[in-house]
C-alpha cells in the first residue's frame, strides 16, 4: 500500500502550527514530570539511531504532544536552516524536519540554562536531525541530501553555531 503524500508545505505547516498552538494547549502544571522528560529524551535518541522503525510515528506523535503540552518547553525552531529540504515530502526530508524540532526540545531539556538562546538550540536541533539522517543513510544509502552532508562536516568539525550564525537571517 502507498504511503499518502503529503504537500511540500505539509511539514513546515505542521511544525509552525504547532509552534503557535503550543500556549494554547499548555497545561495547568508548572513543569512536566521529570519520567516524561526522560521518556522525551530515550525517543528523540532512539528516532535519530532507527527513524523508520516500526514505532517511529507513535514515537513522533507521542514526542509533539509532550512538547505542544509541556508547560516549561517553549521551543523555538527553523526548518529554513535545512534549505531545500525544508517543505520536501521525500526521501526521509519529514522525517528530518521533524527531528529538527523534537532534537531543539531535547537540547532545551537537557540544557535548562540555554533553552533561550535560540542559536544553541538550533544548532542542538540540527545536530539530532544529522544523526537521524545519519541513521536513515543506513537505511536508505540512496536518500541523500547535499544540505545534510554539509551539516555532517560541520558537525565533525565542530562548526555547526558558525553554520547557524550564518544562516539564522533565513529563519522566519
Amino acid at each position: 500500500m502507498k504511503r499518502p503524500s503529503l504537500t511540500p508545505l505539509a511539514p513546515s505547516v505542521l511544525l509552525l502550527a504547532l509552534v503557535v498552538a503550543a500556549p494554547a494547549f499548555a497545561q495547568e502544571a508548572t513543569s512536566s514530570t521529570a519520567e516524561d522528560k526522560a521518556q522525551a529524551l530515550s525517543l528523540v535518541k532512539q528516532l535519530e539511531e532507527d527513524p523508520l522503525a516500526s514505532g517511529a510515528e507513535n514515537a513522533r506523535q507521542w514526542l509533539t504532544n509532550f512538547i505542544v503540552n509541556a508547560p516549561d518547553l517553549f521551543i523555538s525552531t527553523c526548518p529554513e536552516l535545512l534549505g531545500p529540504l525544508n517543505g520536501q515530502g521525500k526521501n526521509g526530508a519529514p522525517e528530518i524536519v521533524g527531528q529538527l524540532y523534537f532534537g531543539n526540545a531535547a537540547f532545551a531539556i537537557q540544557n535548562p540554562d540555554k533553552a533561550t538562546d535560540r542559536e544553541a538550540m538550533y544548532a542542538g536541533g540540527l545536530e539530532s536531525a544529522v544523526r537521524l539522517y545519519e541513521g536513515l543513510l543506513k537505511q536508505k544509502p540512496r536518500w541523500k541530501w547535499p544540505i545534510l552532508d554539509v551539516l555532517r562536516s560541520r558537525v565533525k568539525d565542530g562548526t555547526m553555531i558558525q553554520y547557524v550564525r550564518e544562516n539564522i537571517g533565513s529563519c522566519q
